[in-house]
């Protein structure tokens, strides 16, 4: 577990707070979810030795999060759920910008820093809007100094769900990501938040920063995903895209 040196009240300055679940119901964790839980650990480390040891070879395959003086390391996920969900969502979303006509540009585990702060490695961000194109061909790790916050961060959880929902979460709202989602590959079903100016959150069943994307609609073209191929899927989904108020079949 995450310790710290300093025990000041429930706030956004205690570490140990990284590890909670704010505001989230037991029942979206998963049975199992506390042994996992035992095994995630966010260490204490100054930022500079952070920055030697993920620019190392001795971690190649790890992605990486530093917030408030600690980081936490994870196994890049390989396994055929979690790549299929990754995906299907990325086309998904793509699908529903293009019928919206709204500007989108993605980010598929790429690495954001801000320089002596944060580092964080979603599995899918994106940039929306008047902010889809701020970031330049040739960008290798994004400078949060010099480029905008993306608009949406995207974890998807198949054994990180504890941290998904509590230490990740946590980063992001404090950041200011507007939007943030956690597709929880065991149930299928999706858990965002909706981030405010002043550092508060509240959970959302429709998308702000894509409008009006209802995540039943995500959520059941995913379901569909698991019996039908890609271009069927995608069929239906374009259907119910282009028949608002309709309901799915």
């Amino acid at each position: 577990m995450l310790t710290s040196s300093s025990q000041s009240p429930a706030s956004s300055e205690h570490p140990d707070f990284l590890m909670s679940g704010l505001g989230v119901d037991e029942h979206d964790r998963e049975p199992g979810e506390q042994a996992a839980r035992e095994r995630e650990t966010w260490v204490a480390i100054a930022w500079q030795d952070f920055i030697h040891l993920i620019e190392s070879n001795s971690h190649p395959h790890h992605k990486a999060y530093y917030h408030h003086q600690h980081m936490r390391l994870e196994d890049m996920p390989t396994g055929s759920d979690h790549a299929t969900v990754h995906a299907v969502l990325i086309f998904m979303i793509g699908l529903y910008a293009m019928s919206q006509g709204i500007p989108l540009s993605p980010k598929d585990a790429c690495s954001f820093r801000k320089e002596g702060l944060e580092e964080f490695q979603p599995d899918i961000a994106y940039y929306i809007g008047d902010n889809a194109m701020q970031v330049p061909q040739g960008t290798r790790m994004i400078d949060l100094n010099h480029y905008p916050l993306p608009d949406l961060v995207i974890e998807i959880s198949d054994t990180t769900l504890s941290d998904d929902l509590g230490g990740k979460r946590l980063q992001y709202e404090e950041i200011g990501i507007l939007e943030y989602w956690i597709w929880n590959v065991k149930t299928g079903k999706i858990i965002a938040f909706a981030n405010a100016l002043d550092g508060s959150s509240r959970r959302i069943r429709t998308s702000s920063v894509l409008p009006n994307l209802s995540f039943d609609l995500l959520e059941e073209a995913m379901e569909r995903s698991w019996r039908s191929h890609q271009s069927e899927v995608g069929k239906w989904l374009m259907q119910q895209m282009n028949a608002p108020g309709e309901s799915s079949s």
